[in-house]
């Protein structure tokens, strides 16, 4: 492979003669060389991982000068003032369904863990452990302590989690933690009690750990009870005392099972969406061995022994909910957009009808209907309730907003020749010519599938305005199965720049913009999706807008939770991986070319990807473009990984940065 080093050191020679044209705050340069795996590798600016080095925040000060400079005032505070009414009317605007919705009842077992906090990239979600009390022993671990009770707050809006202990009778502060994804288990006494954490310092190479702390001790002391795996393709049941844990994927959660009977390790073989217990405890899981669609399996925790609950469909299969009496809530992926329907306990699979696509959530069922949420591009939540006798979809409650908007789901080809789907959303009315102003959105990764949502990213200010907003399906989720999403694994991730490209192509051959009108943005992997693309086809957008995106895939496990990416992106600390990553590394493949107008965002305490991926690739790429455009740094203070984080008016703040942005890049 070509050296990085002899066109950089050609670049250290002529810099003096090609002048940059537009004057940045420059940032001080200490050349370092690494090899790696026979590649010489120069970084100028690998002084920046070093967040408390300040000559750092002196340039990212001038940076924030700069970009504050570049950006038009007036219209950001109309931007970030519409952003707040429009958040402020959504919460109102929920009431309105919440009416709908039903009140939960927590059962009062103890030691039930109710929400697990996955791991890493797929953003926290969580996943319901439901064991019903008839499948449980009596045992010395309780669901809360009579004199404690536990609140958790972030710190600076990132991973990193206060847990807090106060007295109950005076909400006295007694004690207080630090811990990273967290999870609280359960109490095991009146004075102690479970928690998961993700520490690096307490457990090396950053794995999840089981503690049990004991109030008003000191955290470091902590006894430490089992250590989870970053990934796993197992689920192991653990036990401690009377206790049981189940950890799989890396992620820990508490079991109050019969003892005796249960197998010590399973092969899962793919995702648990789903713990239940009848007159067995089952784990439901997610399956792509055998089905690019995706099989649904029944995992019997008391001898590892398997059914099938339902076999491969017409569309990927996502998520299950138990409905009573055996039946069982689906939801799938088709074409971009969610599908519901009902498998009987005969295993007959019945579609529910009348949704128009959009992203279906179970909100309660009785033994006679299921309540579901839809949430679509050009309509907010609206309540449903099916008839699972008659099949009839009944509309309970919707809410309602005083701009009307129109979407459109079209396809583009993607990358690898497959069909694949694009919506576009603007206000209703409006004619989509050559002028409109279009942001083009994607993620591309992890299998995350970006399902149909009202205002997505707060678009509802950008598109009153007379501006388009535009979601494509990338190679990289599951939108289209497993093959879909090992397309674009580790050197394959060209298939999401390229197709992400391919999709802005086809919503200019249909006339609805033109490459002088049209940005793209993404946030994390999608904002590495954003500088991929932008490496590979600059000519394509006159903007850009990549939001905590990972840009140096060359170090990237060596920070926080990129650890947990080395799936998806790769090793690079293995040789062959190494070799299919280098290339597409947007921070080490910025050459000397002409680039669109960029706008990168970050957050100071954005703790999963750290800012320095964002610092080093501005100040790279600001040296590199030999183009008229703007380069700026915005870095959100107070604020972490999600553009909501902080206060709302730093976060609107934040909004409308980018849609000012744009707005004065393609010419709204």
């Amino acid at each position: 492979m070509k050296s990085f080093l002899n066109s950089a050191v050609l670049f250290f020679v002529f810099s003096s003669v090609v002048s940059a044209q537009v004057s940045y705050p420059q940032p001080k340069k200490i050349p370092q060389v690494e090899s790696r795996f026979g590649v010489s590798i120069l970084d100028s600016f690998k002084w920046m991982e070093n967040s408390s080095d300040p000559d750092l925040w002196s340039w990212i000060e001038e940076q924030k000068t700069f970009t504050a400079n570049s950006l038009d005032t007036n219209l950001g505070d109309d931007f970030a003032k519409r952003t707040l009414e429009f958040r402020k009317l959504r919460e109102e605007q929920g009431k309105i369904t919440q009416a709908a919705d039903p009140v939960f009842s927590r059962a009062s077992v103890p030691g039930l863990e109710d929400d697990l906090r996955s791991m890493g990239v797929r953003d926290q979600r969580f996943i319901k452990w439901e064991v019903p009390s008839r499948s449980l022993k009596s045992v010395p671990v309780k669901a809360e302590s009579s004199r404690y009770k536990l609140t958790s707050q972030t710190v600076h809006n990132g991973d990193l989690r206060r847990v807090i202990v106060s007295q109950k009778s005076d909400n006295q502060v007694v004690d207080i933690l630090l811990v990273k994804f967290y999870t609280f288990i359960a109490w095991q006494d009146d004075e102690s009690f479970y928690y998961i954490s993700d520490l690096d310092e307490r457990i090396g190479g950053g794995r999840p750990g089981l503690f049990r702390h004991t109030v008003g001790e000191i955290q470091s002391e902590d006894v430490l009870l089992l250590t989870g795996k970053t990934s796993s393709s197992d689920l192991t049941i653990h036990q401690v005392g009377e206790r049981f844990f189940a950890e799989a994927d890396g992620t820990i959660g508490s079991l109050q099972l019969s003892t005796g009977r249960l197998t010590n390790r399973l092969a899962v073989n793919g995702e648990i969406v789903e713990m239940s217990a009848g007159s067995e405890v089952e784990a439901t899981v997610l399956t792509f061995r055998n089905a690019n669609y995706g099989e649904f399996e029944q995992l019997r925790l008391r001898d590892g022994q398997r059914r099938r609950l339902l076999a491969e469909q017409d569309f990927v299969l996502e998520k299950t909910k138990r409905i009573g009496n055996n039946a069982v809530f689906v939801i799938g992926l088709r074409d971009g957009a969610h599908v519901a329907a009902i498998l009987s306990p005969l295993g007959e699979l019945t579609m529910i009808p009348g949704l128009d696509d959009g992203t279906i959530e179970y909100v309660s069922h009785t033994d006679e209907s299921v309540k579901l949420s839809l949430e679509t591009y050009s309509l907010p939540k609206s309540i449903y309730a099916y008839d699972l006798k008659s099949g009839e979809l009944k509309l309970l409650a919707k809410q309602t907003y005083p701009i009307e908007i129109a979407s459109e789901k079209i396809f583009y080809t993607a990358s690898n020749g497959q069909r694949a789907s694009l919506f576009i959303m603007y206000k209703k009315g409006t004619a989509l010519t050559a002028r409109t102003p279009v942001i083009l959105f994607g993620y591309g990764g992890f299998r995350i599938a970006i399902t149909p949502a009202f205002g997505i990213y707060e678009s509802l200010s950008w598109i009153e305005k007379g501006g388009a907003f535009a979601v494509a399906t990338i190679p990289g989720s599951l939108d289209y199965g497993e093959s879909w999403y090992q397309l674009a694994r580790n050197s394959g991730r060209t298939h999401s720049f390229d197709s992400f490209a391919l999709a802005a192509q086809e919503l200019i051959a249909r006339g609805w913009t033109s490459s002088q009108n049209i940005g793209m943005m993404g946030a994390s992997n999608g904002g590495t999706l954003v500088a991929g693309t932008m490496q590979r086809h600059p000519e394509l957008f006159k903007a850009a807008v990549p939001i905590v995106g990972v840009m140096d895939l060359l170090n990237f496990p060596l920070f926080t939770a990129g650890k947990y990416w080395t799936t998806d992106y790769g090793n690079p600390f293995n040789e062959q991986e190494f070799r299919g990553i280098f290339p597409l590394s947007p921070y080490h493949a910025l050459e000397r070319k002409a680039y669109p107008a960029t706008l990168v965002m970050t957050a100071e305490f954005d703790d999963r990807v750290v800012p320095m991926h964002s610092y080093k690739y501005v100040a790279r790429l600001q040296e590199f473009n030999t183009s008229e455009a703007p380069i700026l740094l915005y870095n959100k203070e107070w604020g972490g990984h999600g553009r909501a984080s902080g206060s709302a008016r730093e976060s609107s703040r934040f909004v409308s940065a980018f849609y000012t942005f744009f707005a004065q890049q393609l010419g709204l």
